[in-house]
């Protein structure tokens, strides 16, 4: 069977509580989910005919992006200058299936710093907006129609990939579990 053609087509972004009278659906401009790339290390043997990247069971760190129109007050409370302390942001996003028609629903949780806030230069042509930058991302997850798809966690050195704990084996012989 075909797998399924979803298409993100709104997205909505809470910064803190996903506090319904604190939205920015209607003020974000775009969204960029982490990349997530595994961390490696290179390696070339003496004898070896190649090298080899080979990964040491971690991911690089996160680094998400979204873009306000307009000031946030919001945004400045939160960009972490004078407190460590981090916050939750929550994205929820509508997936639509192209072969059905139905909406599903796509959320990512996210714990971190707003560690960028980058304004845009002035133009009366255009909409002007703010950059944001999440930075010290300490926690993870998406889920699509109620499935996990993804999850990580440093504090716990957790990850799970649609239900699957990659690390458990991991944390037993850390003796952290």
């Amino acid at each position: 069977m075909a797998e399924k053609l979803l298409i993100l087509e709104q997205v909505n972004i809470f910064v803190g509580d996903a506090d319904p009278e604190d939205t920015n659906h209607v003020k974000l401009q775009s969204l960029g989910l982490p990349t997530l790339e595994r961390a490696a290390v290179s390696h070339l043997g003496g004898g070896a005919v190649m090298g080899v990247n080979w990964t040491v069971g971690a991911f690089n760190a996160l680094e998400p992006s979204f873009k306000l129109a307009g000031f946030t007050e919001t945004s400045y409370k939160y960009l972490g200058i004078g407190s460590s302390a981090s916050q939750k942001f929550t994205a929820y996003g509508v997936l639509r299936n192209k072969q059905t028609g139905a909406v599903l629903q796509a959320k990512a949780v996210l714990q971190g710093i707003i560690g960028k806030l980058t304004p845009d230069s002035f133009d009366r042509a255009s909409a002007f907006g703010h950059d944001h930058g999440i930075t010290e991302v300490t926690h993870y997850q998406l889920t699509v129609d109620g499935t996990e798809w993804f999850y990580l966690d440093y504090f716990t050195s957790t990850v799970r990939q649609f239900g699957n704990d990659e690390t458990q084996a991991v944390r037993v012989a850390l003796g952290v579990e």
